[in-house]
């Protein structure tokens, strides 16, 4: 036998700053009520059964609302949800009796109006605290209830997938921007659903901005970081041109900082970076420093020369972004340096060789795990397919690479041997050439001309500016080129295996595609992906690809 929950009663004020929110179909469906311990979880949403008065009711003026659902609810956080158009003067109170929510009001309804009210998150069951899906109730005090609606989807800008649950928000067309962006609450709401189609109803005759947004701290506005669609500014009640809104990611507050500060006696220093650095970033101190910066690995910040001295320092670090895009802006962010604890002293060891067969567009390195000071290359022995070469190592140093120089390195087809023998590096910070205590041989080999594969891209359809990337099958760029119209594309020395090409239209023509930016209320630019091309060694391939003309359509 079901307990009925003690009843719950909750009081606000001041719902004057609210604005009011719009409809959509309540959605049915099956009931999952109580279910036993050790049973299947409870996922099913309370389901609406009947109201007080009905839903579209006309020539009505109650002083409440009652919702009856098919099982036991709670609303302890209905008041940041619930919004009412429009708005009701005075205190409102709300109080659950089991499977029914009673909403109350002391303010006077007005004579000829629709009034809406919508839920959002505010009413869930008890057990699993699973909110009931669009929860939107609406009647009217005069014989006419509004029924405009504003109808559209809402798809993701690079795949074209929907956006699903995404809060889709009205606002009086005359309504400054800068209230949005202030967070002003929204006069009507809609939810996408899972085709990412959404319909925002009881509207009266009028003209809506419309915003699209993640909204994941439920609060009806759009926050930095967020992902959001911008909308028409004068989107028409009763329009039945559905609305076409494309969704992207929005920059949200950024604050890097660095963690796990640790140094040895041979004052190599190193910190962990709460961010991964992409190629083209770099790192210099605020101020100048005796502790000099090395080369950083991914999220790994090196530098050498620190001290107990050093510990009484306060040292920050600009970390410099590179941009993305050819003709993008450097930015960049100032980050605090805590200072390191002393740990013990770890060998030296190699890290990183060529390896394989390598490809020589580049010349190759040996990485080491702490900072080298100084290489004696009369402890170096360097062959060339058999033939001896004198090394060249390259600086500066200290450093955490030591790159061999020789151009003959860079050959087609050739067989490296590299021996070093011992005491040829000296370790920054220590005074002798100490390492490597045994003989150390490296091998490898650069690829013939024969190992690599060449892509031709007829690139069709080109009907406004727009940057061609080219990416590998982990989605790593290998090159971006401007095209401002039709045009072959050739690709000489590639690795075989799968390659992309993506376009990324650039409307405006500076150089730089750009994501969604609700504060100047700009839709992202589009963007097109080319199915993935297979590459084999000592082959030629070409491919055509015709770009959608309606990609350069109208941009916001």
């Amino acid at each position: 036998m079901d307990v009925e929950p003690r009843m719950s009663r909750f009081r606000t004020l001041g719902w004057k700053s609210f604005l009011g929110v719009a409809g959509l179909a309540l959605l049915g469906g099956c009931a999952q009520v109580g279910s036993p311990a050790g049973g299947p979880k409870d996922e099913t949403p309370p389901q609406l059964l009947d109201t007080e008065p009905p839903i579209g009711a006309t020539q009505v003026r109650p002083e409440r609302l009652v919702l009856r659902f098919d099982e036991y609810v709670k609303a302890g956080q209905w008041r940041p949800q619930l919004l009412v158009s429009p708005p009701l003067e005075g205190p409102m109170d709300v109080v659950v009796r089991g499977r029914e929510v009673e909403l109350t009001w002391e303010a006077e309804l007005r004579e000829n109006t629709t009034y809406v009210f919508q839920f959002g998150d505010g009413v869930v069951d008890v057990n699993e605290g699973n909110p009931a899906q669009n929860l939107v109730h609406a009647f009217s005090t005069g014989p006419h209830l509004d029924t405009l609606a504003v109808m559209g989807t809402v798809r993701d800008g690079m795949d074209g997938s929907p956006e699903v649950g995404s809060r889709v928000l009205l606002y009086p067309e005359d309504l400054p921007l800068d209230s949005v962006l202030a967070g002003v609450a929204p006069q009507f709401v809609g939810v996408t659903n899972d085709q990412g189609q959404f319909s925002v109803g009881y509207l009266p005759n009028g003209a809506y901005r419309v915003l699209a947004v993640e909204d994941a701290n439920r609060n009806y506005a759009w926050d930095a970081g967020e992902r959001a669609a911008v909308g028409p500014v004068n989107a028409g009640a009763g329009d039945t041109v559905a609305l076409a809104l494309v969704a992207g990611e929005t920059p949200g507050p950024r604050a890097p900082y660095l963690s796990e500060a640790r140094w040895d006696s041979t004052g190599f220093v190193t910190w962990k970076l709460s961010e991964r650095l992409l190629p083209g970033d770099s790192l210099s101190w605020v101020q100048p420093c005796s502790v000099e910066l090395l080369e950083a690995d991914r999220d790994v910040v090196r530098a050498w020369g620190w001290s107990e001295a050093s510990d009484s320092l306060v040292l920050q670090l600009v970390w410099h972004h590179a941009p993305l895009w050819p003709k993008g802006e450097w930015w960049t962010d100032t980050v605090d340096v805590p200072a390191p604890r002393m740990t013990g002293l770890s060998p030296l060891a190699l890290k990183e060789k060529p390896l394989g067969r390598w490809m020589p567009d580049a010349l190759p390195s040996l990485t080491w795990s702490a900072p080298v000071a100084e290489v004696d290359v009369t402890r170096l022995a360097l062959t060339v397919d058999s033939v001896p070469l004198v090394p060249m190592v390259e600086g500066p140093f200290p450093s955490m690479k030591s790159t061999l120089g020789n151009p003959e390195l860079l050959s087609w087809n050739a067989e490296v041997a590299l021996t070093v023998l011992p005491g040829a590096l000296k370790r920054a910070g220590e005074s002798e050439y100490n390492w490597p205590e045994d003989t150390l041989d490296v091998v490898w080999s650069t690829k013939a001309q024969s190992d690599v594969a060449e892509w031709v891209l007829r690139l069709e359809g080109v009907d406004c500016p727009g940057l061609l990337e080219l990416s590998d099958h982990q989605g790593v760029r290998m090159d971006v080129v401007a095209v401002v119209s039709d045009t072959v594309l050739t690709w000489p020395r590639l690795v075989p295996g799968k390659v992309r090409a993506t376009w990324w239209g650039d409307l405006d023509g500076d150089g730089v595609w750009r994501d969604v930016d609700v504060p100047t209320w700009r839709a992202p630019e589009p963007v097109a992906k080319m199915e993935a091309v297979e590459l084999r060694a000592n082959w030629v391939v070409e491919s055509s690809w015709r770009l959608d003309s309606t990609a350069c359509g109208p941009h916001p």
